[in-house]
């Protein structure tokens, strides 16, 4: 039973028990009341019939026919006159009679009706004592409507009490259920703030939890902020402020080793005759230039959101395009803008190429870049700005138009045996227990061939069949769960767009409201750009999920670090780092000092800290000895 429903009845059982107590009382005292006017009575009836006896100089015989007949009138119990020598005159006891009132309250609350006695003469002899008690029938019925009207008086005061003690509660219970919620938020790792209710008690405690959570928050706020910086200072270049080249060519090594990359793009900007333009004009306005074209650069990140920008080198620039973004269209509108701010800083020293090639995991870094590298070439022997696709390195093996691949992917999500899970081991925690990462499969042209999800996702994201691809993963690692209880927890990837949409996730509640055995060992990943997109949607989905026990977080964690304050509130339950990060990270002091910095304000706000991409040992021992909490890999399987 709830606190406020104990208090409310306490209340209300108080204010009965008095209201009783007070009825009680009142009847005793009119009981009391109506005994002493009953014994007046009797003993004015009694004298007065003595005296008016007396005075008629009755004989005994007249006594007894006078007191007969005023017995036979019916209203007294009982007249007794007893001779001066004792004996019985008249002696009329009337037979028990209805008196209207229940007999429990009569045996509960009994009328004494004492009697009243006199002196009969006859002149100066006398002729007997007269004992007289009139009925108590009308007593008992003023008391009994006494105690009903009491009663009902009692009852309304008690409906009264009740709803001003409701009244009261609600207005503690409803600021006392914010406490509450506030306190569950925290402890689902949502540190949210609850405005402060008028009750002065509560208002204390909410202000206290308040003042709790923000400073927290400014704390969390000013790390992040120095633990940005190092980000920044460690992988970032100081001119442009775009990605270095070393954390470049991690992030691509990283998108093409990695099941799930967000990228399937890489495009490289060449900028002709810095030299040039450094020698004519001065070393300030070449670098007001490559700030200018750094900024340009970055500009697509906003179009095609989750781009990484890089510097390469003194003339090169990069951009890894997130799947789903359509290249062309955004490096049409970087070229005629790299156009104009080369015109109006450069006038003819300087020219722009771009090539860009898609690209799919496993293909080799060092192949991308040279088909990139040889299309550049090209475009420098033709001499004006331009913008080139590089040509595939192999052919294509999969379907090769929109509606063949449509036609492929309906058939596999209205079949049976054309999706399935891949399986890695991911290490979590206790060596001993057994996690899986499982990316979804395709089956291919061949009857052993399975095509990676980097090659049909971003594809299915453009037919609009992303959303059923997830829901088809979600059952088929539910049933997987289901049939292997040792497993301790199986990992699978949602895409940003389908977890934004409200009927997915309506769908998705039911599908796990109907494996209550297994959900709770099943791991959600979110890509870190579509998700901090979509806040509000996470947010609802954590929500969702914590009664569920599933866990939810977000993976590729570390190009948008400067967010994390956003995550203050989501109650996510992990974060996994990009492998851009981890990248040969045993000879990256500046990473291993922002990893640091992270791991410190995750794990404040309860959020567990994975590395993926891990390839070698002395990798895995650094991220041991800095403290995170499970890692996946090349080194781990």
């Amino acid at each position: 039973m709830s606190m406020t429903r104990q208090l409310w009845l306490s209340i209300l059982a108080s204010m009965l028990i008095a209201l009783g107590v007070s009825l009680f009382a009142s009847l005793l005292n009119a009981r009391s009341y109506l005994e002493s006017q009953l014994a007046m009575k009797n003993q004015d009836n009694a004298t007065t019939l003595a005296l008016a006896l007396s005075q008629g100089n009755s004989d005994r015989d007249g006594v007894v026919l006078a007191v007969t007949a005023l017995f036979d009138g019916g209203h007294y119990d009982l007249i007794q006159v007893v001779d001066p020598r004792g004996g019985s005159l008249v002696d009329k006891v009337a037979p028990p009679t209805d008196t209207g009132v229940p007999g429990w309250f009569t045996r509960l609350l009994p009328i004494r009706s004492l009697p009243g006695r006199a002196e009969i003469t006859s002149g100066w002899q006398p002729i007997g004592t007269l004992t007289l008690m009139s009925h108590a029938e009308f007593a008992y019925r003023a008391l009994w409507d006494t105690a009903l009207a009491m009663s009902a008086a009692i009852l309304a005061a008690g409906l009264m009490g009740g709803l001003l003690a409701s009244l009261v509660l609600r207005r503690i219970s409803r600021p006392l259920g914010a406490v509450l919620a506030q306190a569950h938020a925290i402890n689902e790792h949502r540190f949210i703030t609850m405005p402060e209710p008028r009750v002065p008690e509560l208002r204390e405690l909410a202000a206290a939890m308040n003042d709790t959570v923000n400073r927290l928050r400014i704390d969390f706020d000013e790390d992040a902020r120095r633990y940005e910086r190092m980000r920044r200072q460690a992988n970032f270049d100081p001119l442009t402020g775009l990605a270095n080249r070393t954390h470049f060519l991690a992030s691509l090594d990283s998108a093409l080793d990695m099941e799930g990359s967000p990228f399937d793009a890489l495009a490289i900007i060449r900028l002709r005759k810095l030299g040039k333009i450094n020698r004519a004009l001065g070393r300030d306005v070449a670098d007001q230039l490559l700030r200018q074209i750094g900024e340009t650069v970055d500009e697509v990140a906003d179009r095609c959101l989750g781009t990484l920008a890089g510097r390469l080198n003194g003339a090169d620039f990069a951009l890894l395009l997130p799947a789903g973004c359509d290249p062309k269209p955004a490096l049409d509108n970087l070229l005629l803008e790299l156009r104009h701010t080369l015109d109006s800083l450069a006038g003819d020293y300087a020219t722009v190429y771009i090539a860009f090639a898609a690209f799919t995991p496993g293909d080799n870094p060092a192949r991308v870049l040279a088909r990139i590298d040889t299309t550049l070439a090209a475009a420098d022997v033709d001499g004006d700005s331009s913008l080139r696709e590089a040509p595939a390195d192999t052919p294509d093996a999969g379907p090769t138009g929109g509606e063949e691949w449509r036609t492929t992917l309906r058939r596999a999500l209205d079949g049976t045996d054309a999706l399935r899970l891949a399986h890695y081991p991911l290490r979590v925690g206790d060596v001993h227990a057994r996690h899986l990462e499982s990316p979804l499969r395709l089956r291919g042209s061949g009857e052993n061939e399975w095509l990676p999800a980097g090659r049909f996702l971003p594809i299915a994201d453009r037919l609009g069949l992303v959303r059923e691809l997830d829901l088809t993963t979600l059952k088929l690692a539910l049933a997987e769960l289901e049939s292997d209880p040792g497993l301790s927890g199986l990992w699978i990837n949602l895409s940003a767009k389908a977890i934004g949409d409200h009927a997915f996730r309506d769908r998705m509640l039911e599908v796990l409201a109907e494996h209550p055995a297994s959900r709770n060992r099943l791991w959600l990943e979110i890509p870190e750009s579509g998700g901090l997109a979509r806040l509000e949607a996470l947010r609802a989905l954590s929500r969702d999920l914590k009664p569920l026990g599933c866990k939810l977080g977000l993976e590729h964690y570390g190009h948008h670090f400067d967010q994390i304050g956003r995550l203050y509130d989501l109650g996510l339950d992990f974060l996994k780092v990009d492998a851009s990060f981890i990248h040969d990270l045993d000879t990256h002091p500046g990473n291993q000092a922002f990893l640091s910095g992270l791991l410190e304000i995750a794990h404040r706000i309860g959020m567990l800290v994975f590395a993926e991409g891990v390839e070698r040992k002395e990798e895995l021992a650094t991220l041991e000895a800095l403290g995170f909490d499970g890692a996946s890999g090349l080194a781990i399987r």
